[in-house]
C-alpha cells in the first residue's frame, strides 16, 4: 500500500506543478484556479502518508516536494495576480 500512495503522491505532484504553471493563462474557465491546488494537496498528503508506510521512500518524498513547490507556485501567481 505504501507504494501505491507514493506513486499517487509523484503523479499527483506533477500534476500539481504542471496546472500550476499553466493555470493563469486567460482563460474564461476560473475552476482552473482550484484544479492546481486539489493536486498539489493531495500530493502532499500522500506523500506524507508513503513516506511512513513505504520501506523507501524516494518517490514519496519526491511526491511531497513537488507537490509543495506547486502550491508555493500557484500562491505565488495568486499573489502576483491580485497585486497587479
Amino acid at each position: 500500500m505504501g507504494k501505491a500512495l507514493s506513486i499517487v503522491a509523484l503523479v499527483f505532484g506533477i500534476i500539481g506543478i504542471a496546472t500550476s504553471l499553466i493555470s493563469f493563462i486567460p482563460t474564461p474557465f476560473v475552476i482552473l484556479w482550484y484544479v492546481p491546488v486539489t493536486t498539489s494537496v493531495v500530493g502532499i498528503i500522500c506523500g506524507g502518508i508513503g513516506i511512513k508506510m513505504d520501506d523507501s521512500p524516494g518517490l514519496a518524498i519526491t511526491g511531497l516536494v513537488l507537490g509543495s513547490v506547486g502550491l508555493i507556485i500557484w500562491i505565488l501567481f495568486v499573489v502576483i495576480y491580485f497585486l497587479f
